[in-house]
């Protein structure tokens, strides 16, 4: 059985986007690519999750969750499908560019 794998996902506070999280070294960021988020296994993603939460307590981010994927970055369910495609409908100023 291969070990599971998670990435941390959350809503851009200022785009309302989805974004994932990236560590990097000591840096710490979010973007809108699934395939550059990091990649936490049981071991790891407790003390991850945890620091991703702070840019939620800091308003960076809303809604921090986990989600499982596999080794490609695809996730396992059908909504974090969808949301990792990016919105199904255009909003904002994709309305009216």
């Amino acid at each position: 059985m291969s070990p599971s794998l998670n990435v941390i996902s959350a809503n851009g506070l200022r785009s309302g986007l989805n974004v994932y999280f990236i560590q990097d070294g000591g840096d710490n960021r979010w973007d809108r690519d699934i395939s550059r988020a990091s990649l936490f296994n049981e071991e790891n993603l407790a003390a991850a999750f945890e620091l991703a939460k702070e840019d939620m307590n800091n308003n960076v981010v809303v809604d921090c969750v986990i989600v499982p994927v596999n080794e490609k970055h695809i996730p396992l369910t059908a909504r974090e499908q969808i949301r990792s495609t990016g919105p199904s409908t255009k909003y904002g100023h994709a309305i009216n560019p």
